[in-house]
């Protein structure tokens, strides 16, 4: 796999201004593109809330967007609704459903969209089945995940989908060789688009009270955002080494908090009661003010053993905050370690302790990272640089097509 050097040079994140966006009626187009986003389901989540920004971003002079979930209804799908995109769900099982393939054939029948954008493995199947099935101008599939896939059927549903698929993009260079070397096709066909947010959102916003979610002021504070999903996310890892953190008589008082809500919560509340860390951690479930959260903050942590981003890391750095992470997957073209973050082996518990009393002791150093990190990320992973480049391969895609009144692609300034 393609490994990524401390000075990597990353796409810069340059606004467009007005004048450079290219109108519909100046073109001669006699209308918009059609865009259907389709995911597996809308719960709070990196690739959900990625879709989101794409599906509200999207230039609506050039395009109109719908969002298909093959679930039910979730968590941001009133939020999306509340942004004015137009959503609907299939109220499958998130799993092979026999009934959402009809379903989801009736609405692109309905839709007749020029382009479907599939997210996620199981949307994939059935974005990119459908979409060939019924001669849609152009198909992109998604992969945003390094390790996954392994079973001899999901090997083959992939491998299936990238040839469908005119194009599939991937969140980092990490998950784009993954993709190449695990499912194959044309190299060409793969394009990375890194994620991107809000830098405004997560820089200025204020921070709540800690008493609010259970923490005592005045004691450092580390915390963590992500999807309590083990073993992927690393978090026993994490709670040994806070375990370990916390016979140590060399650091400061400290206080750990656990935004975020899934499979491995049982388990992992009853591993904390087992280390003895009851006093210290505190899982505050899933929140929807991450913003908020974050500057109360003093170090944040990403202990993943596989991740294909990481954009809790990106939001954690927008908002000013030293990250230490693990050296898997994207993370590395993410956080540059010992510039922007610290990154350290996955899996080594010993290592992560060390790496958070070392800043936890030097909080000179500390805000230094912080500081860098924050301005790292404003630079490359701006949300406008993210849609830009969407929908420039849309457009791109739909020439190649043939299709004579879609977009011109945009050139970034």
């Amino acid at each position: 796999m393609k490994k990524v050097e401390d000075n990597i040079q990353m796409p810069q994140s340059k606004r467009l201004s007005s004048e450079a966006l290219p109108r519909l009626e100046s073109k001669g187009y006699s209308r918009k593109v059609s865009v259907l986003l389709v995911t597996v389901g809308l719960e709070v989540g990196g690739t959900e809330g990625q879709l989101m920004e794409i599906a509200d971003r999207l230039d609506p002079e050039r395009f109109v967007v719908t969002v298909c979930a093959l679930k039910g209804e979730g968590a941001i799908a009133g939020e999306m609704r509340r942004r004015g995109i137009k959503v609907v769900t299939l109220n499958g099982t998130g799993r092979m459903d026999a009934r959402v393939f009809p379903r989801f054939l009736s609405l692109v029948r309905a839709e007749q969209p020029d382009v479907i954008h599939s997210f996620l493995p199981l949307a994939n199947y059935v974005g990119m089945i459908v979409g060939y099935m019924l001669r849609i101008s152009v198909l992109v599939a998604s992969y945003r995940a390094v390790g996954q896939g392994s079973r001899r059927f999901q090997v083959w549903a992939d491998r299936l989908v990238v040839r469908l698929a005119h194009a599939t993009t991937c969140c980092s260079d990490a998950v784009r060789w993954f993709s190449i070397e695990r499912f194959g096709g044309e190299k060409s066909k793969y394009v990375t688009i890194y994620n991107g947010i809000d830098i405004e959102r997560f820089r200025r916003a204020s921070a709540i009270t800690k008493t609010v979610l259970g923490l005592r002021e005045g004691i450092a504070t580390i915390g963590t955002v992500c999807r309590l999903d083990e073993p992927t996310k690393g978090l026993a890892v994490l709670l040994k080494a806070l375990a370990q953190l916390n016979q140590r008589l060399d650091i400061p008082p400290f206080q750990f908090l656990i935004v975020g809500e899934g499979p491995s919560a049982e388990i992992l509340h009853r591993l904390s009661k087992e280390l003895g860390l009851c006093e210290i951690v505190v899982f505050a479930g899933s929140r929807c003010d991450v913003e908020h959260i974050l500057p109360l903050l003093d170090l944040f942590v990403l202990p993943s053993l596989r991740e294909g981003f990481g954009i809790a890391l990106v939001e954690a750095m927008a908002a000013g905050c030293p990250v230490v992470s693990t050296m898997v997957g994207g993370i590395p073209e993410v956080v540059q370690s010992g510039r922007t973050g610290v990154l350290v082996p996955p899996g080594d518990f010993n290592a992560l302790a060390d790496a958070l009393a070392e800043l936890l002791k030097d909080r000179s150093k500390s805000m230094a990272l912080g500081g860098d990190g924050q301005r790292w990320v404003a630079a490359q992973f701006a949300v406008s640089a993210m849609v830009h480049h969407h929908e420039n391969l849309y457009a791109r895609l739909l020439r190649e097509a043939g299709v004579s009144n879609g977009p011109v692609p945009m050139v970034m300034a």
